[in-house]
C-alpha cells in the first residue's frame, strides 16, 4: 500500500511540474486535475499490481 501512496504523490508532483512548465502558473483547476489524475493512476496501479 505504501507503494501506491508513493506512486500517487509522484504522479501528482510530476503533473504539477508539467502544468507549471506548460502554463507558467498554477491554478486551482490545474491542481485539481493533477490530484484527480494521480488518484486514478494510483487506483489503476493498485488494481493491476497491488492485488497479486
Amino acid at each position: 500500500m505504501v507503494q501506491v501512496i508513493v506512486f500517487i504523490i509522484t504522479i501528482f508532483i510530476g503533473w504539477l511540474i508539467f502544468d507549471f512548465v506548460k502554463h507558467k502558473k498554477l491554478t486551482k483547476e490545474n491542481i485539481l486535475t493533477a490530484l484527480i489524475a494521480a488518484v486514478v493512476a494510483g487506483v489503476a496501479y493498485y488494481v493491476l499490481f497491488g492485488l497479486f
